[in-house]
């Protein structure tokens, strides 16, 4: 994958963002490709997992197209914006929704998808007031939902091994972690007849973020401390079935 890809400067994410610190670094795409294939941390020496989050992989090497073609999941008529997901074992997200529908590839090794219905976070009011441009932040994790009394099917565990796709639909609360280095092909998609009407409510969203003068930004977008809200240090996942439920 690494001779697809021209030498280029990337930026990587330390840590859990949606959570705690927002910390990125730059590094070389080839060089991140490369100590991926090794099973190697993307940054340093792995204390702090290092993810490259929503990346144009196909557009950055077209030819992979053919090989992963993000749209070939996703509903007849939808627009599709692929993103790609790399890190190190240990690398994950904290929990989140995003805006629109997801188609998710999983192209190498094996990733933990955690989901919880919608509803379950706005109802105990854990809602997270840090900014991120495609997504809602939820002041909470797994574990701390695994502890309240939820009904059955509020949080569900799907492991995902190449070759294996989900669909994680709009307003499903979701943290991942990866169980070994992996590759993440997303496919997020809308009727092409609601494109514009969301485009213009995202970026006049980002434009009032971009222009706010308050500093630091409370954001997933610029480095900053961590804030109030933020969350411990997550354990190693440890071994979970295949999958406890369907993902819809």
């Amino acid at each position: 994958m690494s001779a697809a890809c021209d030498e280029q400067e990337v930026t990587l994410v330390l840590g859990n963002r949606e959570a705690g610190a927002t910390r990125l670094v730059k590094a070389s795409l080839r060089a991140c490709l490369a100590r991926l294939a090794q099973g190697q941390p993307l940054w340093g020496d792995g204390s702090q997992p290092a993810h490259l989050k929503e990346f144009d992989l196909l557009g950055t090497a077209p030819r992979l197209r053919k090989e992963a073609p993000a749209a070939a999941l996703c509903p007849a008529g939808h627009a599709v914006f692929s993103s790609a997901w790399l890190g190190g074992t240990g690398a994950r997200t904290g929990l989140h929704y995003d805006y629109l529908d997801n188609r998710a590839t999983l192209i190498r090794a094996a990733k933990r998808f955690f989901l919880v219905r919608p509803g379950v976070v706005e109802r105990i009011g854990a809602m997270s007031s840090k900014y991120d441009r495609y997504a809602r932040l939820a002041a909470t994790d797994v574990q701390a939902l695994s502890r309240l009394p939820l009904r059955q099917g509020d949080l569900l565990t799907v492991d995902l091994y190449a070759g294996d796709a989900i669909h994680v639909p709009q307003g499903w609360w979701h943290e991942v972690v990866n169980l070994q280095p992996s590759i993440l092909l997303s496919g997020f998609h809308c009727p092409w007849w609601t494109l514009g009407p969301r485009w213009l409510h995202n970026a006049a969203r980002h434009l009032v973020h971009r222009l706010s003068p308050v500093r630091p930004r409370n954001c997933t977008c610029h480095p900053h401390a961590p804030s109030p809200c933020a969350l411990s240090h997550h354990p190693d996942p440890g071994p979970a079935p295949r999958s406890e439920g369907p993902a819809e």
